[in-house]
């Protein structure tokens, strides 16, 4: 069972993560995605980012390949996609890396870890931020079309926090993010704005609405922590349960799980 947060830079996807990925949340079952490669002697130690998505890119790519056939319409949408909205050759080309990286891991996950629940914050789904990181106008199509093509994990934790909150962590960042570095507030808060709308739209698009867990992130971290225990509950129910292994779609916006889209 894959579970994927998705959502901007800020609004608490890796802080949410790793309460779900605590012992006592979702117990031994409960599995990092990037440690289904990393988790091993001489690569456990290893930290820097640039490397950690060599060895994934490695250990992924005999599954990307196994699964090459179902998942080309995917790979070719996201290289005309790309050539669309990426700004230079060279994000076209670290994009696609990217790409290929998360889809092999999803498929090694499908592929080994099917009796675990996987966590990622960085899986397929996320990569809809090629969409938001342009000045390139949006084409709602292109949009519905990533929804039906993206290899889609089995829920979807989608992290939300309102846009003024977004900016004002941006901003206090001391290591800006590429998309943040050198802008004005006000180009910080359109970026924030139209990524908001994108993850927005993937979210609520009909071939993934019915995956999609909401988090509303109001900074309270207790509450936080709270919210994690009641996700983890519904996992645990989802990856017992006999027939479809997803939770059905929630708005978690205080201490409870309330339904909605």
């Amino acid at each position: 069972m894959i579970v994927e947060l998705i959502g901007c830079d800020g609004a608490g996807k890796t802080t949410l993560g790793r309460m779900l990925a605590e012992p006592r949340v979702l117990g031994a079952r409960a599995v990092v995605m990037a440690d289904l490669v990393l988790d091993r002697p001489g690569l456990r130690g290893m930290t820097h980012p640039t490397a950690r998505n060599v060895a994934q890119e490695v250990g992924g790519l005999p599954f990307l390949l196994r699964a090459f056939g179902r998942r080309r319409a995917y790979l070719a949408f996201a290289r005309h996609m790309h050539a669309r909205y990426a700004p230079s050759a060279y994000h076209r080309l670290n994009g696609m890396r990217g790409i290929v990286r998360r889809v092999g891991m999803y498929e090694l996950a499908r592929s080994s870890a099917a009796d675990r629940i996987v966590l990622s914050d960085e899986g397929t789904v996320l990569s809809a931020y090629l969409f938001a990181l342009t000045d390139v106008e949006l084409d709602r199509s292109h949009v519905e079309r990533f929804a039906e093509l993206v290899p889609a994990p089995d829920t979807m934790i989608y992290v939300k926090a309102p846009i003024e909150a977004l900016v004002e962590r941006a901003l206090a960042r001391p290591d800006p993010r590429p998309q943040h570095a050198g802008k004005s507030r006000h180009e910080v808060e359109r970026t924030i704005a139209r990524t908001v709308g994108v993850f927005d739209l993937v979210a609520g698009s009909p071939p993934l609405r019915d995956r999609v867990l909401v988090v509303e992130n109001d900074d309270d971290h207790e509450r936080l922590r709270r919210l994690a225990d009641s996700i983890a509950s519904e996992l645990r129910v989802s990856a017992e349960a006999s027939g479809v292994p997803r939770p059905r779609a929630a708005r978690i916006s205080s201490d409870r799980l309330h339904a909605g889209d």
